[in-house]
């Protein structure tokens, strides 16, 4: 069974501001791999292809994509440690799965979330570090408390049997909450914190500023929103607390 016309429709417009933020990474960052954004946009032009959910069921009105390996240079080394490290790069591998039905609404747009970033030095040896974003299920069972969307360290993202901590402590814990990350908008969240001199040229093309706040509007409003409403009555005339881009820097 394909995709309906409709539910097409909505993907290609998904596709073409992949392809925007594409075309805006090669024009700027000439070093990166966009062809892995591709593949992503050759996937939501299919008819024929419903992303798979994590238990094996499809949905026609589910959309989404994977990222794999996408490269950005980290220009943020300064105070990086070994002192031997004269390169690294981040890599971002991403999976996200959403409802069609709940996009431009007050509701949780995302189903599946899966945001990955390898960050690897080089110098006299290779080292890694890593975080990801997830969306965690709720009616998974757990000693503590899970914020649905949280950032979480990995300092051992190659998954090694010995890997080499040194002095340091590595628990599972903690879980912090964050706001979720689709590509556009993690193309933000990653220039701005290990490439900010790209993120300084983005911010000036007027096409990647419509796009960020396009995915602002429909992911991070209705999680802000939600939040916001656990203090009722939520009224804006109260809200003094500005500029808001002091509380999120890459909110546009």
């Amino acid at each position: 069974m394909g995709v309906s016309s409709k539910n097409m429709a909505f993907r290609r417009d998904r596709a073409s501001e992949l392809r925007q933020i594409a075309d805006l990474l090669d024009k700027h960052i000439g070093d990166t791999n966009t062809y892995c954004i591709h593949n992503a946009i050759a996937l939501l032009n299919n008819s024929e292809i419903i992303p798979v959910l994590k238990d094996g069921t499809t949905d026609e009105n589910i959309w989404g994509y994977d990222i794999e390996d996408f490269e950005l240079p980290v220009e943020t080394i300064k105070h990086i440690k070994p002192d031997d490290i004269k390169d690294a790069k981040a890599i971002l591998n991403l999976k996200i799965r959403a409802d069609i039905n709940k996009w431009n609404t007050y509701e949780d747009p995302l189903v599946e979330l899966s945001f990955n970033v390898t960050l690897k030095g080089i110098g006299k040896t290779i080292y890694y570090f890593g975080f990801h974003i997830d969306k965690h299920t709720p009616n998974t069972r757990n000693d503590e408390p899970h914020p649905i969307y949280h950032l979480q360290y990995n300092l051992n993202p190659r998954k090694s049997e010995k890997p080499n901590l040194g002095e340091i402590l590595f628990l599972d814990t903690p879980r912090i909450m964050h706001k979720p990350l689709d590509f556009i908008l993690g193309i933000g969240f990653l220039t701005s914190n290990f490439f900010p001199t790209a993120y300084n040229i983005l911010i000036e093309e007027a096409n990647y500023v419509k796009l960020s706040r396009k995915y602002q509007y429909s992911v991070w409003r209705p999680y802000f929103h939600t939040l916001a409403n656990h203090w009722k009555p939520f009224e804006e005339r109260n809200i003094s607390w500005n500029p808001t881009n002091l509380i999120c820097p890459i909110l546009l």
